[in-house]
């Protein structure tokens, strides 16, 4: 017969048991993420560890060895459970068969369907879905109101044409020599990707080609906001230097208090109030060429699972938690970092600043270019995109420039 201590004893064994089988259940995940993402993913995997036995290591990964790490992990078996990486890749890593197929859940998953629609699209090929909307940024237009005021206009009345930001530019220019209209970075192919091809986009114009039979730079947007830009620059509106500006000034220029109008990205709002807290100045939409067309540009990262995740089924959980309000609002928003779902722009956090709703709500009208190749077509220091630029503005032939590089992105498309 059992005393009570044996009994008590026996409990305690099988108690004791029982956490260790409880802790051996808890799994590892690893996840990599690009540096530029670091400091975001980490805000929602912190979050993710703090309320789930189930774990997640983070490795930061340099930009540029993003796609070549990935590739050559997945052919050798060695990769990640999740990976988070800039949203551009994802037709190269979807076509090369990297990517885990989530089609199943995110279709099942009714936060996916508040997602902005062009991490919808960036991650889609051949009608199935392979990530999702992770840590965002967008683009938009800046302008200081101060200025504004100084030259007449209305402060509280941003441009809302590419053409209202060519007279407004005129008028803050007017104050003084050491004052100009309007700032972009010449010599920055990624910075004008970003903060430019919007007002083209928005006037009805496609940028890249999918695929060698695609056209490139269609509508009559991409030479009307050509040619805003290169009359600007003649009536030096825009300061000499940044004909040569590789984006190495493309948010400190504004800073100075002495730009009127700039195209920039949402990440500009937390250095704006840090650095110069009491810069005066207002958010909105880049403009297309008649009022009410908007758009922006949607960057940042998306989420995926590489092709030998040893833990798929964590990994699958791991995203549709991060799409969940917990995650949207305590792991981003909390942080000052926008939500993937553009609905949740009016939230708490926000509040106290219009501004940042504003720039949460530019994903809700944002476009990513679904393409191969883009580094080759854009982000190159020698890109077909950065050469029409220097060629049209800085030395004047907007048709000549326009031609070479619908040319060159599509050889560059059907490679």
């Amino acid at each position: 017969m059992r005393t009570r201590t044996t009994c008590v004893a026996l409990a305690s064994l099988f108690l004791g048991a029982t956490a260790l089988t409880t802790s051996a259940l808890a799994d590892t995940m690893t996840m990599w993420v690009r540096a530029s993402g670091a400091n975001a993913a980490a805000h929602l995997v912190d979050l993710w560890n703090a309320n789930h036995k189930d774990k997640i290591e983070l490795t930061t990964i340099p930009d540029n060895q993003m796609v070549t790490k990935l590739a050559t992990g997945v052919q050798a078996g060695e990769v990640p459970d999740l990976v988070s990486f800039d949203l551009i890749y994802m037709p190269d890593f979807m076509k090369a068969g990297f990517l885990v197929d989530l089609t199943s859940d995110l279709k099942a998953d009714p936060n996916y369907a508040g997602v902005a629609q062009a991490y919808k699209d960036i991650a889609t090929y051949e009608g199935k879905l392979y990530g999702a909307g992770f840590t965002p940024d967008v683009s938009i237009l800046v302008w200081n109101k101060d200025l504004f005021k100084k030259a007449g206009l209305d402060p509280e009345k941003p441009p809302q044409t590419i053409g209202e930001i060519h007279e407004d530019a005129k008028k803050i220019r007017a104050l003084g020599p050491d004052t100009y209209g309007f700032y972009f970075s010449g010599a920055c192919p990624g910075c004008n990707i970003f903060a430019s091809s919007p007002m083209m986009v928005a006037a009805g114009s496609k940028i890249l080609p999918a695929n060698g039979n695609d056209e490139a730079l269609t509508g009559d947007g991409v030479k009307q906001v050509l040619e805003h830009y290169k009359e600007m620059w003649n009536e030096g509106l825009i300061p000499k230097s940044a004909q040569a500006d590789n984006g190495s000034d493309f948010t400190s220029v504004f800073k100075t208090g002495k730009v009127g109008i700039q195209g920039t990205g949402g990440f500009l709002l937390s250095e704006l109030k840090k650095d110069v807290p009491d810069l005066n100045f207002g958010v909105t939409f880049l403009p297309g060429v008649k009022e009410g067309q908007v758009s922006s540009f949607v960057g940042g990262d998306v989420v995926a699972i590489p092709k030998g995740s040893k833990h798929e089924a964590l990994a699958k959980d791991f995203i549709h938690w991060e799409l969940t309000d917990e995650a949207q609002l305590e792991g981003l928003a909390k942080n000052n970092i926008l939500p993937s779902r553009p609905a949740l722009a009016d939230n708490k956090y926000f509040a106290a600043d219009p501004r940042v709703v504003v720039t949460a709500k530019a994903l809700g009208v944002g476009y990513v270019p679904w393409v191969y190749h883009f580094a080759d077509m854009v982000n190159s220091d020698s890109s077909p995109w950065i050469n029409m630029y220097q060629r049209a503005i800085f030395d004047g032939d907007v048709d000549g420039a326009i031609k070479e590089a619908k040319e060159k992105m599509k050889e560059i498309a059907g490679e």
